[in-house]
This record gives C-alpha cells, structure tokens and sequence, in this order.
C-alpha cells in the first residue's frame, strides 16, 4: 500500500506552520482508495510572504474553514488506520519533517525509504538519462514527462501536486524498477 501526500506551508523552516496537507492512500497497483484533504488552524503563524504568494493561501480566508491541529492529528489517525504505508512524494522528506515540526509525526504510519520523484529525478540527471538544465520542480517536470495535467492555476495546492507527483511516479517507475 501507498500513501502520497504533499503539504503547503507557510515556509521553508521547521518553525513555519502547515497550512494544508492532502493524502491519498493507493493500492499495490497505485489506484486510489481514498483521500484526506485538512486544512490546519494555527494559534500564531510563522509567515514568510513569499511562501503564501507562491500557494496563494490567504490567511484571513483559511481561518474560517480550517480546524485545529488536534482535530487534524485525530483524521490522520482514523484515516490511516493500523496500516504503513510507503510514502510517494515530490521532495517528499520536507513534507514528513514539516509534518512533524508541527506536532503531526506520521513515521509510525510509513516506511522507508521515501519514493521521492524529486530524488528520482535528480538521479536521472546525474545519470544523464534527463537533461542537465531541467529543472527538478514538479510542474517542469511533469510538462517534460507529459505527465498531468498540470494546472498553473491549481499548482501549489496540496491535492493538486500530490495527485501529480503520483502520476510523474507511474510515469518514472520503468527507471526505479
């Protein structure tokens, strides 16, 4: 069983706020068996503008439909079951340690290592079987693959770019396996 997942933040440190997590559980063969989309209230905030003009999460907005940490950690639980998963993301260990700066550890429910598409693809590169001057971000990537779609209007979502870094993993499993 798989499970993928991608988050939005309000940056790139462990001391910033997870905004938004989405996860899918997959079977053996990566068809969805279902979702989880939070979306996380936070009694402070640790903002860094440019992470909230890059995910477009306006904070005032957010508040009002997002439930608190503990109420979040409770669906986790319920939604993972008793079951580990292995963990398919892009730059995924970002993700699990933000998950957990945040009080939201989810490493009793996954295994290691990560399947990580940014991993995989910067291997690819050094192997000189992707271009040197690709960029690694998931959206160039997938246009490369012509993995998608890919929505600039949707990117930075957390539903969005897990379900794209699954379909860019179906699409690079032939060179991981």
């Amino acid at each position: 069983m798989y499970l993928a997942l991608d988050t939005e933040t309000t940056g790139l440190t462990n001391l910033c706020n997870v905004l938004t997590v989405y996860f899918i559980i997959l079977d053996e063969n990566l068809n969805e068996i279902k979702t989880l989309d939070l979306k996380i209230k936070h009694d402070k905030y640790h903002v860094y503008t440019k992470a909230l003009e890059i995910n477009k999460i306006n904070l005032v907005e957010h508040d009002k439909t997002a439930i608190s940490k503990e109420d979040a950690i409770i669906k986790m639980k319920e939604f993972f079951g008793s079951v580990t998963y292995h963990v398919i993301g892009h730059n995924v260990k970002f993700d699990i340690t933000i998950l957990k700066s945040n009080g939201m550890d989810i490493n009793t429910y996954i295994k290691t290592p990560y399947i990580d598409t940014f991993n995989i693809c910067r291997k690819l590169k050094q192997e000189q079987k992707l271009n040197e001057k690709q960029s690694l971000s998931l959206g160039k990537l997938c246009y490369y693959f012509g993995v998608g779609p890919v929505s600039c209007e949707n990117l930075h979502t957390s539903e969005h770019d897990t379900r794209l870094s699954v379909e860019l993993f179906k699409h690079l499993k032939e060179f991981v396996l």
